[in-house]
C-alpha cells in the first residue's frame, strides 16, 4: 500500500504532500481545492504513467480540442473537412500551459520500493520530428515540435507522447510499445457520473456466477432488502439510443415482474459501480470521486463497512472524495473498529498548503464525538 504520496505540478498543485495514508482514505476539502486531481494523480502513478490513461482523464474532464483536416480523396465524403478530436494536454500542468521544459511529477513510499512517474515537455530534434510525422495517420495531421517524455520506476509501458499542433494528443500521436498499452486493470477509478453502462456490463462477466457477486447482492439490499437476483440484458433493439445506465435488471421478492436497474435510482447504480469495480482491483487501488453520490445519509455506514472489509479482503487501497459530514462521521465510526493493520485516514486539503492534513482513526473519532469540523 501506499504510506505517502508526493505530487509536484500536476494541474493547481504546486506541491502536496499526504502522509499517514491507510487503506481507506478519505480526502476532503472546499471546492478547488484538488481532491479529483489527488485521484487522478494517483492514476497516473498506479497505472504506471499509461498514455491511454492520461487519454482517458483529458477526455473525462472534457478537455478537448477539435481541428479541421483537409477531405481524404476517394472517400464517400471526400469534400467534406474531417472533425479531428485530440485531448487538450495543457490542462495537466500547472499554469495550463506546455513549453520545454514544463512537468509534473508524482512519487510515493510504501512497503515495497518507491515508486514514481515523471512526465515533461521536450522539444524535438528535426529529425525527430520527420520521424513523429511518419506515425500520423494523415500527412495532413503534422505534429509539432514538442512531445511529452515519460519516466518513472518501475518503467511505464510508453516512454514518449507526441503533441499536435495544437498541443494534443490523440492514439495516432501516442507512440505504444509493441503488443500495444499494457492498461492497468488493477486500477478503477469512479467519476462522479459513476461507470457507464457498457463499461459496467464488461466487468459483469468477470464477477457473474463467482463469490464476488454475492458481494454485489449484499451492497445492493443495503438499500432494497427485497433485492434477490440481478442479471444483465442484452438491448432490445440494435442501433438504438443506449442510456449511460442500464443493461441490467433487478428481481424483488415482492414481484414476479423484474425491473430495469434505472428504475431503482441513482444510488442504485453507485453500489453497483462500487461493488463490482472493488473485486477487480485485487491488490490495486480504488478511485472514487464523491462517494456518496447518490446515496442517503442513513445507507453511509453500511456502505463503509462493506468497502472496508471489501479492500481488506482483495488488497485493495481505496481514496475516495466527498463533501458530506454524514459521510465522514459514518466513516469515523467504523475507524473506531478498525484495526492498526487496516487504518482509515481524512485527509483534508487545503488550497495553497502543501501539506494534507491528516486525521488518524483515533482523531477522527474524537473529531466526530465532539462534532468538530474536518471538512
Amino acid at each position: 500500500m501506499i504510506s505517502s504520496i508526493q505530487i509536484t505540478g500536476y494541474r493547481g498543485l504546486d506541491q502536496l504532500n499526504m502522509s499517514d495514508l491507510g487503506r481507506v482514505n478519505l480526502l476532503v476539502g472546499t471546492n478547488n481545492s484538488g481532491k479529483t486531481s489527488v485521484l487522478e494523480a494517483i492514476e497516473i502513478l498506479t497505472s504506471k504513467g499509461d498514455p491511454a490513461r492520461i487519454w482517458q482523464i483529458t477526455f473525462r474532464r472534457g478537455e478537448r480540442v477539435t481541428t479541421l483536416l483537409p477531405a481524404i480523396p476517394g472517400t464517400p465524403n471526400d469534400k467534406a473537412p474531417r472533425l479531428h478530436v485530440e485531448g487538450d494536454i495543457c490542462h495537466l500542468f500547472t499554469g495550463h500551459e506546455i513549453h520545454p521544459g514544463k512537468r509534473f511529477s508524482i512519487a510515493a513510499s510504501n512497503e515495497t520500493p518507491k515508486r514514481s512517474v515523471d512526465l515533461e515537455i521536450i522539444e524535438l530534434s528535426p529529425k525527430e520530428r520527420v520521424e513523429a510525422m511518419t506515425l500520423s495517420a494523415s500527412p495532413d495531421e503534422l505534429v509539432s515540435n514538442l512531445a511529452i517524455t515519460i519516466t518513472g520506476h518501475p518503467p511505464p509501458p510508453s516512454s514518449r507522447m507526441l503533441l499536435s499542433r495544437v498541443g494534443g494528443i490523440s492514439p495516432e500521436h501516442i507512440v505504444f510499445p509493441r503488443g500495444g498499452a499494457s492498461g492497468s486493470s488493477d486500477t478503477q477509478f469512479i467519476t462522479t457520473e459513476s461507470i457507464s453502462r457498457d463499461r459496467l456490463l464488461s466487468f459483469w462477466s468477470k464477477v457473474a456466477l463467482k463469490p464476488e457477486e454475492e458481494l454485489v447482492l449484499q451492497a445492493l439490499r443495503f438499500l432494497d432488502k427485497d433485492i434477490e437476483r440481478i442479471a444483465p440484458v442484452a438491448p432490445s433493439l440494435p442501433n438504438v439510443y443506449a442510456p449511460s445506465r442500464g443493461g441490467f435488471i433487478i428481481k424483488r421478492a415482492s414481484s414476479e415482474q423484474p425491473v430495469p436497474i434505472g428504475s431503482m435510482g441513482d444510488g442504485m447504480w453507485r453500489m453497483l459501480a462500487m461493488s463490482i469495480a472493488i473485486t477487480l482491483c485485487k491488490g490495486g487501488t480504488l478511485l472514487v470521486d464523491e462517494i456518496d453520490t447518490g446515496l442517503h445519509y442513513t445507507v453511509m455506514s453500511s456502505m463503509w463497512k462493506l468497502i472496508f472489509n471489501a479492500a481488506k479482503q482483495f488488497d485493495v487501497q481505496v481514496f475516495a472524495t466527498t463533501h458530506s459530514y454524514d459521510c465522514i462521521y459514518s466513516l469515523a465510526q467504523l475507524a473506531d473498529e478498525s484495526d492498526a493493520k487496516n487504518p482509515i485516514t481524512v485527509q483534508r486539503l487545503e488550497r495553497g498548503r502543501s501539506e494534507a492534513v491528516p486525521f488518524s482513526e483515533q482523531e477522527l473519532v474524537i473529531a466526530a464525538e465532539r462534532e468538530i469540523e474536518v471538512r
